[in-house]
């Protein structure tokens, strides 16, 4: 898959968050779980694991469970009621390898690193309704999401890394500031900050995978597109606690 492709997938989650954010918590909740299953079958492939299947099964678990803790968790902080599903994640890597052995010898730990690192980052998507679910937070979903589709598209622009970079953090944080006129309860400085964490993230992964090779298949490659926008959750919402408390 083409850079271009990715980043306009990742457009593409990141503006289906911002409009499913500002829709409200449960159509987030929604959003956020079509983009953690679309990632999970696809990670796996990326990750080039044997039995992709199984992580799959892990790695949509531990997302799910992520989420809905953080739906039904009761006091703020929202977010630490995702730990559990990150360890939940982890045991079952553990377990599956013992029931389920990697093809060929030597591929437990690469097995098992995958498929934890592949739940952490969709169990991060649930702090995009942590936020949304924070008194005073809620406009920061659509800052956010706003700034990492405007990110995405900016970081592939041209053919020139440097000018894609310095492109993509200027119109995110640009972007970010901006929203800041259309929500009354949003400062300029808290939707810069935004923009620009959000920009970040889209820049250093969009670079990590230039210097990798590019993904066979649909599935690897929407994975690629999509897990920046999950990640970037964890960043918005520990942004928002700084700025919120």
């Amino acid at each position: 898959m083409i850079p271009s492709t990715r980043a306009t997938i990742t457009a593409v989650a990141a503006a289906v968050v911002a409009v499913t954010g500002y829709l409200g918590t449960r159509y987030l909740a929604v959003g956020i779980l079509a983009c953690i299953v679309a990632a999970a079958i696809g990670y796996p492939h990326l990750m080039r694991v044997s039995r992709p299947r199984v992580a799959t099964a892990i790695i949509i678990g531990g997302g799910v469970l992520a989420l809905v803790a953080v739906v039904l968790g009761r006091t703020a902080p929202y977010l630490r009621y995702m730990t559990v599903a990150v360890a939940a994640v982890t045991v079952a890597a553990l377990a599956a390898v013992v029931f389920f052995p990697p093809r060929g010898g030597g591929r437990a730990v690469t097995y098992v690193a995958a498929t934890a690192s592949g739940g952490a980052i969709v169990a991060s998507g649930a702090a995009w309704v942590a936020v949304a679910r924070t008194s005073g937070a809620e406009d920061l979903v659509v800052c956010g999401g706003a700034a990492l589709a405007v990110a995405a598209i900016a970081s592939v622009i041209s053919t020139h890394p440097t000018v894609n970079t310095i492109g993509a953090l200027l119109l995110g944080t640009a972007t970010g500031a901006a929203m800041g006129y259309f929500f009354p309860d949003l400062p300029w400085y808290a939707g810069l900050l935004i923009g620009l964490v959000c920009a970040v993230a889209a820049v250093l992964i969009q670079e990590l995978y230039r210097r990798e090779p590019r993904p066979r298949g649909w599935w690897p490659g929407i994975a690629a597109g999509i897990a920046p926008v999950l990640v970037a959750g964890t960043l918005v919402y520990i942004a928002g606690r700084l700025l919120v408390g």
